[in-house]
């Protein structure tokens, strides 16, 4: 009896500190910022994903890293962004991160990850199949609330898309840099989006990017 009360309590500890992981923000190693092509021969070759040969490879944590920062980590010492923003504010873009063991948000300011879901939810957020079996999706989300407090809410809106389309080409070329390939996608399920990262009311899904390597 002595022995299954301490099994028993061994087995709670492990638990307990399991779901403490799970829910403590994931720091990203630190992201490459040298070496690789120069930026004429990435322009040269930067092409989308095949949507009927897609690669399924894993993204390491570095890989991961360098590309979240390209599309919108601070740089210059922390002063600004690697992307531009209407009025030098803040990124009113974020970037959630999809993978089959869960859902993350980036945190640009301290280069890191943010647990929104352990549930795998990208067969929910797509119809796509290849899309659903990729390591790691990029999902781009404007904060209309944010967009709405600039002086015209038409205006912002389409500075959220100027955003996202420097952010997503920033993706390309340093998932190209890595030898990895992308694909920009505005098809996707807002309603699931929304419901799946628990978005707030605010919140407006723009696009998808899959990633994956041979």
């Amino acid at each position: 009896m002595r022995r299954k009360s301490v099994l028993f309590l061994a087995l709670l500890v492990s638990l307990t500190i399991a779901a403490s992981a799970a829910l403590a923000d994931v720091k990203l190693p630190d992201p490459k910022k040298d070496g690789g092509d120069g930026i004429f021969s990435l322009l040269e070759k930067r092409a989308s994903g095949s949507r009927g040969a897609f690669p399924t490879g894993k993204i390491s944590p570095e890989e991961l890293s360098s590309i979240l920062w390209a599309a919108s980590g601070q740089n210059r010492g922390g002063k600004g962004w690697t992307v531009p923003f209407a009025g030098g504010k803040p990124p009113y873009v974020k970037i959630y991160v999809a993978t089959p063991e869960g859902a993350f948000l980036y945190d640009w300011k301290g280069h890191s990850l943010t647990e929104v879901t352990d549930k795998n939810v990208l067969p929910e957020i797509t119809q796509d199949d290849f899309v659903k079996q990729a390591a790691c999706v990029l999902i781009l989300v404007s904060d209309t609330g944010d967009m709405g407090r600039m002086s015209n809410l038409n205006a912002g809106n389409s500075l959220a898309y100027i955003a996202t389309g420097a952010m997503t080409q920033n993706a390309y070329l340093a998932a190209d840099a890595l030898g990895i390939s992308g694909r920009y996608m505005v098809s996707l399920n807002a309603d699931a989006v929304k419901r799946e990262l628990k978005l707030n009311d605010t919140d407006s899904p723009l696009c998808i990017m899959p990633l994956g390597k041979n």
